[in-house]
């Protein structure tokens, strides 16, 4: 009996192998198609193969293992429609889910970036392989672009755990190659608007993805951010820091969706490891996205390292907050480590008006404005009392610096409409 059981398991192993290997056994292929033609001419290839009627998944592997054998553009038309327009595909793989007839034909059109001017150098063999295989997982018909083959599987995954049809519908739409990238964007934008958390794992697999196009990451980060739910918290910082600006600003808006508590600490920690260029970079990403989170800010500007401080105080100013006016006028008092022009330039920001009166009493004492006469005027000028208007005048006549004297000059028009004469 046992024999008998232990024969039947291994019949059943083998069946399962021998299955499985079937599954993989290409009706087409696979074939090579290298760029011959280069700096730019197009290499066209031309191929027929026989098949059943049905869905089935033309495979296009671009290059080999290493980077420089991708081809750089790739054009696909099967049976006359379409697949793949003339553009850059980064992905390794390519899988075309379509359907087939008895005779099918395919047109692969392969070709380099056309070369910057005159220059001719040599180029690296870059190739296309092309297959046809069965359909052994469940997509819906689109191109879809993996880094390995494997990772269909987990795409596919990922569109099943999606419980709307509708939903799944868009979650398709928004990775299909064959699809525009704006029409990818908007189905992206549109599965945001439904509020799905059964998409949550799907939307944070494309915004992983560097080989998605920013249009469509950027939305896969306010798809996020309207989630809410905060263990998207780290991955949405390290987002604000991404070198395309769709990202860093789908990003910062989609953390300005959380409470303060949720994103602060890792706001504080993330500005406090950045030098002052990148945290510059930072600070003008958080002001175009309007992200206002004023109590990290605060705390920040409080902080005993000088560039942490100054980097928060330029935060405060635009954010219009009454607690940061009164945490500005604090530090203008006593600025210790502090850029006292940040600050004054952020009062100026602020148009809170409890701001006039100390930096008018500044403005009228050339002891403390000296070398800040310029800001102190912008600033002024930028909380709009024309009372302001003969102090900034009485510093054009008194400061010694021709560019303070312009930067005053224009205060003084924006404040009162007039030239100074």
């Amino acid at each position: 009996m046992k024999r008998l059981i232990f024969a039947l398991l291994f019949l059943f192993v083998c069946s399962s192998a021998f299955s499985a290997a079937a599954e993989e056994k290409p009706l087409f292929g696979p074939v090579k198609y290298d760029v011959k033609e280069r700096y730019g001419k197009e290499n066209v290839y031309t191929a027929t193969f026989t098949a059943q009627e049905g869905i089935f998944i033309l495979k296009v592997q671009n290059g080999g293992d290493k980077l420089t054998e991708r081809v750089e553009f790739i054009e696909l038309t099967l049976n006359g429609e379409k697949l793949l327009k003339n553009d850059k595909y980064d992905y390794r793989f390519i899988a075309c889910v379509v359907p087939l007839h008895k005779e099918n034909t395919f047109t692969v059109v392969l070709k380099d970036a056309p070369p910057a001017g005159l220059k001719r150098p040599p180029l690296p063999p870059r190739f296309a392989t092309i297959s046809a295989l069965p359909l052994s997982i469940k997509l819906a018909r689109g191109a879809y672009g993996v880094n390995s083959w494997g990772s269909l599987n987990e795409l596919s995954a990922l569109i099943q755990k999606i419980k709307s049809p509708e939903s799944a519908a868009l979650a398709v739409s928004s990775v299909n190659l064959e699809a525009d990238i704006p029409a990818r964007a908007e189905a992206l934008r549109k599965l945001s608007d439904r509020k799905d958390a059964s998409a949550q794992d799907f939307i944070t697999a494309v915004f992983r993805d560097d080989m998605v196009s920013p249009d469509v990451r950027g939305e896969a980060a306010l798809a996020l951010g309207v989630l809410g739910d905060k263990a998207s918290v780290p991955l949405l910082i390290n987002g604000v820091l991404d070198p395309e600006e769709k990202i860093r600003l789908g990003s910062t808006r989609a953390l300005s969706f959380y409470k303060e508590e949720d994103t602060s600490e890792p706001l504080a920690k993330m500005l406090e490891r950045l030098d002052a260029m990148r945290r510059d970079a930072v600070i003008h990403t958080i002001v175009e996205a309007g992200w206002k989170p004023v109590g990290t800010l605060m705390t920040l500007a409080q902080s005993t390292d000088p560039y942490v401080s100054n980097t928060a105080i330029e935060l405060l100013g635009p954010t219009k907050d009454p607690r940061a006016a009164e945490l500005l006028l604090k530090l203008l008092d006593k600025p210790e480590q502090r850029d006292v022009r940040k600050i004054i330039k952020a009062l100026g920001e602020s148009g809170d008006r409890r701001a006039l009166g100390p930096l008018l009493q500044m403005a009228k004492d050339p002891a403390k404005w000296s070398g800040k006469e310029a800001d102190l005027g912008e600033a002024l000028a930028g909380l709009g009392d024309e009372k302001a208007a003969p102090v900034i005048a009485e510093m054009i006549k008194k400061t010694g610096s021709r560019n303070a004297q312009n930067r005053l000059a224009q205060a003084y028009k924006k404040l009162t409409g007039k030239d100074y004469e």
